[in-house]
């Protein structure tokens, strides 16, 4: 099987805008933002004019969707400056893409103008339950009752939303046997179980805060992502996306460490020699590169497979693309750190920030059941 590696002309130049961000907005904020736990409101006006962090039609006040690989050009190029900015518009970019492309005109019309004209516009985005549960074995549920539908369940690592903001729960629709997803507006249901709980430090993600999530509310059938007739393989289609997303930005925070990595060990001198020349550290930042690499390339086949109706199990695709990226940039951020010796555990360097952003990472979606080392070459 072969797949076509090129980009196109706007892809390319998405790209290319995106690495400059990445080095000369994100990457000199990301200590301050850390210690702040918050995104700078200059660095998120900078982004949001770029119109790639809320991708929203033009029909709706945005610069238009970026298409699916572009998408995951931004999530990785964005985690190359500081994977904990990146993961939070992650998030809440892909909330408006889940509105702007399963929900129904109202739901469009409604949501989708916040994202386009507000910067400070932070969506929430319930998808992941932990325990490296895949979205088939989901155990939250999204059940028909009576006029509206019970959404019930408990999510990890939910980005607390913004004021007027919405919550998008992905569950599933056990009478369907698929997904399906609600919109839950925070605040709006008084009298009802809707608890969000600080998850407290994210090791490398405390830029995003975070909530936990345990929910026991009904909701009115227009609140069902694209109605009570939504698609539910479309709605399946994007949640791949945006875990693929998630591994992008994993594979972008470990390409830095690595590139930081090689450059310190051309300039750092032993024996008279930069510890580069000797093979231990020469063949670790080798494998490095290629582990990386393989990653990226997997991430981008397993994308041409998920819209693929011919495609038997694309989720079982997307999970072992997800491990074997989670688990490569864990491990390469973990062997930087040892290049640098004492100094990686420094905070003077940034590869221990870029270790610990990789090892939330890998908590979030990692499905221990897929062989993280078997990558579709």
């Amino acid at each position: 099987m072969t797949f076509d590696l090129s980009l196109t002309d706007e892809q390319t130049a998405i790209q290319e805008l995106v690495s400059s961000l990445a080095l000369e907005v994100l990457d000199p904020a990301a200590h301050d933002a850390e210690k702040a736990q918050a995104i700078p409101e200059s660095l998120l006006r900078t982004l949001h004019a770029t119109g790639l962090v809320a991708p929203v039609d033009t029909e709706y006040g945005g610069g238009g969707v970026p298409d699916d690989l572009s998408r995951l050009l931004v999530a990785e190029g964005l985690a190359y400056g500081d994977a904990a900015t990146a993961v939070s518009l992650l998030w809440s970019g892909s909330a408006a893409v889940l509105i702007g492309v399963c929900g129904t005109e109202a739901q469009r019309t409604t949501y989708l103008p916040a994202f386009a004209s507000n910067p400070q516009h932070r969506a929430g985005l319930a998808l992941y339950e932990g325990y490296g549960r895949t979205p088939s074995e989901y155990q939250t549920t999204i059940v028909r009752e009576g006029d509206g539908y019970r959404v019930r369940g408990q999510k990890v690592a939910v980005q607390l939303p913004s004021d007027g903001a919405p919550l998008i729960v992905v569950g599933v629709a056990p009478d369907a046997q698929a997904l399906r997803a609600a919109i839950v507006e925070p605040g709006a249901y008084t009298g009802q179980e809707l608890r969000l709980r600080p998850s407290g430090t994210q090791l490398g993600l405390d830029t995003v805060p975070t909530i936990s999530t345990d929910m026991d509310v009904l909701v009115p059938e227009a609140a069902i992502l694209g109605g009570s007739d939504a698609d539910h393989r479309l709605l399946a289609t994007h949640t791949s996306i945006v875990r693929l997303c998630a591994a992008a930005a994993a594979v972008g925070c470990a390409r830095r460490a690595v590139e930081y990595a090689a450059n310190y060990a051309t300039e750092r001198i032993a024996f008279e020699r930069p510890i580069a020349s000797f093979q231990g550290i020469a063949f670790l930042i080798a494998d490095a590169h290629i582990k990386i690499e393989a990653s990226w390339l997997q991430i981008r086949q397993t994308l041409t497979t998920v819209a693929d109706p011919a495609t038997a199990n694309p989720e079982r695709a997307v999970s072992h693309a997800v491990s074997y990226a989670c688990t490569t940039a864990s491990e390469v951020t973990r062997d930087c750190v040892q290049v640098l010796g004492g100094h990686g555990f420094l905070t003077d360097h940034p590869v221990e920030r870029w270790y610990r952003a990789t090892a939330s990472l890998a908590a979030l979606d990692l499905d221990p059941t897929c062989h993280a080392f078997a990558p579709a070459l």
